[in-house]
């Protein structure tokens, strides 16, 4: 695949996932904000805009890892407690 086809699929992506997000239910926060419900959540329309652009292209691996956790609640133990784990399972 050249740049341009790359480019051309960006583009057409980008179109769907715009003229999807209007023809979601909405509503305005008390910011004025407007929100768009996706999946049962709200979201303003950049991060729903790369929530889907997410979706679309994420391609899971069966060597994928993913740590979640509350900010200040340990992170960074979390993440080196993993390195350790994967670690000790090479050896």
């Amino acid at each position: 695949m050249d740049v341009n086809e790359i480019s051309k699929n960006l583009e057409r992506d980008e179109q769907e996932t715009i003229s999807l997000i209007p023809s979601l239910p909405s509503d305005i926060d008390f910011n004025g904000t407007k929100l768009f419900k996706y999946q049962s959540c709200w979201y303003d329309s950049k991060t729903l805009q790369g929530i889907l652009n997410f979706q679309r292209g994420f391609k899971p691996q069966e060597t994928d890892i993913i740590v979640a956790s509350f900010p200040k609640s340990g992170t960074t133990w979390l993440k080196a407690l993993t390195v350790a784990l994967l670690e000790r399972s090479r050896s």
